[in-house]
């Protein structure tokens, strides 16, 4: 029954590659003992968990001891938010401000949510129409006690690319102007007139640490290059099951010296970072999936695919509008299609064998989709249609087909 249907919501998941299937299996069948153990078959799982860890620290340019695995993008983003913020409250920082972005994914926006409850300061940035954050006002947005900036690389309902490395730029020269000596009363950022402004400003900072900026790059890993160094990024989430790998597993760049709590304690697995028992299997297919990627191919045959759906759609629908402007990931197409229920559109869609989705999966029961509101564009009519390697220009034909016949009945 699947293999005949049209898959067009990649954004939501990508299928797990047979390659990837196979790296899976053989680690939970030959390799299966604790990577923990003193034994042989632990040392060997240990071996290959060193192994997979530089995978993925090579793929991201990253050192080894720098990549922690998570049980996916979600829980990363939840350690860089918390993790950072717990550090900062115990480096003396009472009442830490977060800025993101008003288009974060949920994972970020809920996480947001329950620091704000326990005494966090929060600053949500507008976008632009075309989904992009206004630098000029995160530079404004920024206090003395800014600790962390959290941008997500490729928004997941519009695949809008935000400039991160302009980002990176503008926090690392905040977290210069703002550095204050330990104990320096005298220092003119800490000023009476400063502390009136900002009463919650600490009395002496961590020199040269804070803000730190963390960046979602789960969405951007197959189509974006990826290098932490050039990128300017202290923290940075990926996550298996956007990249053909399992789901469930994922992983977050902490850069040397960043300071950070962990939020789950255990045994100390992860350099203490995330304790309990490391998913060898899943890590090694996750390990395996960015090994295999080539960025560059895949880029370009997304592209075309995009490029025939658009075109399409435009002539089935002369009124369509394509949301997200700017530099846009190819894999994401978001439209809004004048006239129609897109929620309707979509099970009608889904009943003649085409998946595509409205918004976000990770948006549970709500009514509309907060990431086109935040961009001033009504998500009733939306649609959002995703596209990875399996998809082929004939399923894009046929899924047209369907969609005209829908318009034309």
């Amino acid at each position: 029954m699947f293999r005949r249907r049209i898959y067009l919501d990649y954004a939501s998941l990508t299928p797990i590659d047979p390659q990837i299937i196979r790296e899976v299996n053989k680690y939970s069948s030959i390799i299966y003992t604790n990577p923990s153990s003193l034994y042989f078959e632990g040392v060997s799982a240990k071996k290959a968990l060193i192994q997979g860890r530089e995978i993925v620290a090579n793929f991201i340019h990253a050192h080894s001891d720098e990549v922690v695995f998570t049980s996916g993008g979600t829980e990363a983003n939840n350690l860089a938010l918390s993790g950072v913020v717990q550090s900062a409250r115990a480096n003396g920082i009472e009442k830490p401000h977060i800025i993101v972005s008003s288009t974060e994914h949920s994972s970020i926006v809920e996480t947001v949510k329950m620091l704000e409850k326990y005494g966090c300061e929060i600053t949500k940035l507008s976008v632009s129409r075309s989904g992009v954050v206004s630098l000029d006002e995160l530079k404004k947005s920024i206090k003395t006690n800014t600790v962390l900036v959290s941008i997500m690389t490729v928004n997941n309902e519009v695949g809008t690319i935000q400039p991160i490395r302009e980002i990176a730029k503008i926090v690392r020269r905040a977290r210069l102007k703002l550095d204050e000596p330990a104990g320096g009363d005298s220092s003119p950022d800490l000023s009476e007139a400063k502390r009136r402004e900002n009463p919650v400003a600490p009395r002496g900072r961590m020199n040269n640490v804070y803000p730190l900026f963390h960046t979602d790059f789960a969405q951007a890993v197959l189509y974006q290059e990826l290098n932490v160094e050039k990128l300017g990024v202290d923290l940075l989430t990926l996550d298996g099951s956007k990249a053909y790998g399992p789901r469930g597993i994922g992983c977050l760049y902490i850069r040397r010296n960043t300071p950070i709590n962990p939020i789950i304690y255990g045994g100390g697995q992860e350099f203490g970072m995330r304790s309990g028992t490391e998913n060898l299997p899943a890590i090694m297919g996750f390990a395996k999936a960015l090994q295999i990627t080539e960025i560059q191919v895949l880029r370009f045959r997304i592209q075309e695919l995009r490029n025939m759906m658009v075109s399409g759609l435009k002539a089935i629908y002369p009124n369509i509008v394509v949301n997200g402007g700017g530099e846009v990931s190819p894999h994401v197409l978001n439209v809004s299609i004048p006239g129609i229920d897109n929620e309707f559109f979509v099970l009608q869609l889904d009943a003649k064998g085409v998946a595509c989705s409205t918004k976000s999966s990770c948006l549970r029961d709500e009514d509309e989709s907060y990431v086109l509101k935040a961009m001033g564009i009504d998500s009733k009519t939306s649609v959002r249609f995703s596209f990875g390697k399996w998809t082929k220009k004939r399923e894009i034909g046929r899924a047209l087909k369907v969609i005209q016949n829908l318009a034309i009945h």
